[in-house]
């Protein structure tokens, strides 16, 4: 059936003749499509703005009452400047939480600072005390403490809060009792006598007109040195040598060993001279030895507790961190720690479970448990010779 239109006759065609009969177009590029319009109308802003140029003088308003605006810049925008104030220094409850209330300490500079550091502050307090520090320590509760100094030949402060100070001229060496914190003792050399004076006072009392001895003993030679004493007796060194004396001065044992340390049972730590004193041993009340094989890894310096159970080793090793080894006297059980720099040993404390260096490089105060290996970091300024923490003020950890 044929289709009509305005009387024409329509044939449709074949596919394929349509397709070879409609002509190719090659299509505009899209840039040339556009490109005569792009440069009239950039012809026609070029011609304005040369127009407008030539009719202001370029640079003048048109007019008198024509006036421009200035551009804005970004010197002409209000400014406003934020301060970024540094953080407040920690509390000493936050850096130790153990310490309570409170922490005593001695600063040794050139001047000994005896002081406290509230929990609750950022910095000790310090009072001055002493010229020429040499030596301090705490009395067994903390209530008091003793500086050795050079001033004027040698003399020993003993320092009492609140009261006045109290003065021990000449002597040469003072150890507080291992347990009783009234009891003082200290030598004094005997020159015409050739011999070591050891000296015991009570400092509880009125000290104003000086210290007066309760009891004393010679030791024959000058220059024996005082470094512990307790109900048990005395140890003296001279030299290499180290002495034990029973409570009324007789001679009960003699080595040659370099003193560390000593327990409230009379047990002292010792190290063999011959091998430069990292050689540790232990001499018994009776004067048997006893071998520490376990902590002969060339330690710097040693501690043992109080109660005379564990002995505590610290050795600097290659890489610049310093390394703890705790045995126990009775057997071989160890506990290992350490801490990431340089350190010296300063005191036991905290009932002997804190063992506290102070950082060569950092000069931080490093309260280190030996046996958890938990540690607490205070930062502080002055190297420090001895700390406290009050048993009062002694917490559960």
């Amino acid at each position: 059936m044929e289709a009509r239109d305005s009387g024409s006759k329509i044939r449709p065609l074949p596919v394929d003749d349509i397709d070879g009969a409609v002509p190719q177009r090659t299509p505009i590029e899209p840039n040339r499509r556009w490109a005569p319009l792009v440069v009239i109308v950039a012809g026609a802003l070029a011609f304005g703005v040369i127009a407008r140029g030539l009719s202001t003088g370029g640079s003048e308003p048109v007019g008198a009452d024509a006036t421009t605006t200035p551009p804005t810049t970004v010197a002409d925008e209000p400014t406003t400047t934020t301060t970024t104030l540094p953080p407040p220094p920690p509390l000493l409850r936050d850096m130790l939480p153990v310490a309570g209330d409170r922490l005593h300490l001695v600063a040794l500079t050139s001047t000994a600072k005896v002081g406290h550091w509230d929990a609750d502050l950022a910095f000790p307090s310090y009072q001055t005390s002493v010229s020429q520090p040499e030596s301090a320590s705490y009395n067994a509760d903390g209530s008091s403490v003793a500086i050795g100094s050079g001033v004027g030949g040698d003399l020993l402060v003993i320092d009492r809060w609140p009261s006045n100070p109290a003065y021990i001229w000449d002597a040469t060496s003072g150890v507080w009792h291992d347990t009783d914190a009234s009891l003082f003792a200290w030598t004094e050399n005997d020159v015409e006598t050739q011999s070591t004076v050891v000296r015991v006072a009570d400092i509880t009392g009125d000290t104003l007109g000086g210290v007066g001895a309760l009891s004393e003993f010679q030791i024959p030679e000058v220059d024996h040195r005082l470094r512990a004493w307790g109900d048990w007796g005395f140890a003296t060194t001279s030299g290499p040598t180290t002495y034990g004396f029973d409570p009324d001065g007789i001679p009960t044992r003699t080595v040659d060993g370099v003193f560390f340390d000593a327990a409230t049972d009379g047990l002292l730590l010792l190290a063999d001279p011959s091998q430069g004193g990292i050689m540790p041993f232990l001499l018994n009340p009776d004067g048997s030895r006893t071998e520490l094989p376990s902590l002969d890894i060339g330690g710097s310096d040693f501690r043992i507790t109080a109660d005379g159970e564990w002995v505590l080793a610290t050795t600097v090793q290659a890489d610049g961190h310093t390394s703890i080894v705790a045995r126990t006297v009775r057997s071989r059980s160890t506990r290992i720690s350490s801490i990431e720099e340089t350190a010296r040993i300063v005191d036991l404390t905290w009932g002997d479970r804190l063992i506290v260096l102070q950082g060569s490089d950092s000069n931080d105060l490093v309260f280190k448990n030996w046996n958890t290996g938990a540690e607490y970091r205070v930062g502080i300024d002055d190297p420090i010779a001895a700390v406290f923490i009050p048993d009062e003020f002694r917490p559960g950890e």
